[in-house]
């Protein structure tokens, strides 16, 4: 039972990107791209997919590599490949 404190931000890697894993929550998606959360307890972080990927169903639990993205805002990442189910 992961609970109320679970992280999405599961690892650092040595590459420097970074493993999340969590429930996804579209937040804008269409015209090719999607962006959303992915959310773990009450934490969240924000996610920008590139334009190739598939859109995630809602609310399923996604792994996801990324790479922070200050320019998208705070605990942003800017995903460097598409989601795969956890």
């Amino acid at each position: 039972v992961s609970g109320l404190f679970s992280n999405p931000v599961k690892s650092t890697n040595a590459d420097g990107t970074t493993t999340l894993q969590g429930t996804w929550e579209p937040y804008a998606c269409g015209n090719g791209s999607c962006e959303g959360y992915v959310q773990a307890g009450a934490r969240s972080v924000f996610v920008r997919f590139p334009n190739s990927c598939p859109v995630p169903v809602r609310e399923s639990q996604i792994v996801v590599t990324g790479r922070l993205a200050p320019d998208l805002g705070n605990a942003s990442y800017r995903a460097v490949g598409c989601a795969r189910p956890a």
